[in-house]
C-alpha cells in the first residue's frame, strides 16, 4: 500500500453486512435481467411454433385457389432448403402455374417434381406447363433454396386467378 493513502472501511448495515454498494444499481440490473430472461423466452416461444423457420405450426402457410392449394413456407431460412408443393384438384390434361420474377430473384429451384412439359418466359413471371392424367389430385413439388434474406412478395397464377404470396427469409 503506497505510503498517504487510507483503506476505507465500509460502515456495517443495518442487515449484518458490510458492504458499500449501491443497491440501485443493483436492482436496475436485476431487472434488465428478468427483462432480457423474458425477452429471450418470447424468442425461444416463437422458435417453437415455427416463426423462426423449420418447423413448428406456423412453419408453413396454405394459399388456397379455386383449383388448387400452395403450402408454401411462412418463413424459411437464407441458403437452407424447403419446399413448395402445389396440389391440383381440378381435373384436366395438363396443369398452368405462372411465377413472378421476385420469387426468382429471392429463390433457386433445386428440383421440381415432376419436370414440367413446358416453361414460358413472360414479362417479368415464368410460366409452366404440367401434363395430368387420371384423376385428381395431382401434386407438383419444388425443391427451394431462399439465396436472399428479408421480406419476399410475389405473385402466383393457377387456372388464371393471382394470389399474393408474402413469406420471411430469415438469416
Amino acid at each position: 500500500m503506497a505510503q498517504g493513502s487510507r483503506l476505507d472501511i465500509p460502515p456495517i448495515r443495518p442487515d449484518g453486512l458490510q458492504l458499500d454498494e449501491p443497491r440501485e444499481r443493483q436492482r436496475r440490473y436485476w431487472r434488465v435481467q428478468r427483462i432480457a430472461w423474458w425477452a429471450f423466452g418470447g424468442v425461444m416461444l416463437l422458435a417453437i411454433l415455427g416463426l423462426t423457420g423449420s418447423g413448428g405450426i406456423f412453419h408453413k402457410q396454405t394459399v388456397d385457389f379455386a383449383a388448387a392449394s400452395v403450402e408454401i413456407p411462412r418463413v424459411t431460412r437464407w441458403e437452407g432448403s424447403d419446399d413448395l408443393s402445389i396440389t391440383f384438384r381440378e381435373p384436366g390434361d395438363s396443369h398452368d402455374i405462372t411465377m413472378s420474377q421476385p420469387f426468382f430473384d429471392r429463390f433457386m429451384i433445386e428440383r421440381i417434381q415432376p419436370e414440367p412439359d413446358r416453361t414460358v418466359l413472360r414479362p417479368a413471371a415464368q410460366a409452366m406447363t404440367f401434363p395430368a392424367a387420371d384423376a385428381p389430385p395431382h401434386e407438383v413439388k419444388f425443391d427451394i433454396r431462399a439465396m436472399h434474406f428479408g421480406w419476399t412478395g410475389f405473385d402466383m397464377t393457377i387456372a388464371g386467378e393471382t394470389r399474393r404470396i408474402n413469406l420471411v427469409v430469415l438469416p
